[in-house]
């Protein structure tokens, strides 16, 4: 039986044995829908296109994973884009409210006046006492914070991406932000 001829569960399930070109197949045959969905999802175009990539590459590591009595291959794929996209969605909405804030707070400050050259003055240095302080972080402690607050990845997805329990990323990230805390008023 060719590539052609076989379903997408098929496909899915040669693609979890690392059968490059079945992947392909499945990404042709499926793709273009899921790309449409995710450009009603989001609402543009080149994020579409991110998250479908993303969702791929996902795809292609959880691919053995893939139980055909369980779900449709399609289906597993819809659920898997979908969690992607809420989590782009997410991470869209938090820069989105940062930069609201930061543009609010520098008109609020006055903008380009001597009072908000201080004001960039300060910023400056906390950001720079702030690298200095995760510098000061164990390894493990400070990538789940970098991958929480700087990519805005939430819990689940750090845990399933590194293959780490939940707890133990949220228990990481919390004692990375209190030793954060303590290093940035000058404890030790």
């Amino acid at each position: 039986m060719s590539q052609s001829e076989l379903n997408d569960e098929e496909l899915l399930q040669r693609a979890g044995r690392r059968d490059m070109r079945a992947f392909e197949q499945l990404y042709d045959r499926l793709a273009p829908r899921l790309h449409g969905l995710l450009r009603q999802m989001l609402h543009d175009e080149r994020e579409a296109e991110d998250v479908l990539q993303d969702s791929f590459v996902h795809l292609w590591d959880r691919a053995p994973a893939f139980a055909p009595a369980r779900s449709k291959a399609f289906t597993w794929l819809v659920m898997i884009v979908r969690h992607k996209a809420i989590d782009r969605m997410r991470m869209l909405g938090r820069r989105n409210r940062l930069v609201e804030s930061a543009a609010l707070e520098h008109s609020a400050m006055g903008g380009d006046s001597p009072d908000s050259a201080d004001a960039e003055l300060e910023t400056t240095e906390r950001a720079a006492a702030v690298r200095e302080a995760m510098r000061e972080l164990p390894k493990d402690q400070r990538q789940l914070i970098e991958f929480a607050f700087l990519k805005g990845l939430t819990h689940h997805v750090i845990a399933e991406s590194l293959n780490l329990p939940l707890g133990t990323v949220k228990t990481h990230i919390r004692r990375g932000l209190l030793r954060l805390r303590d290093l940035l008023k000058g404890g030790d």
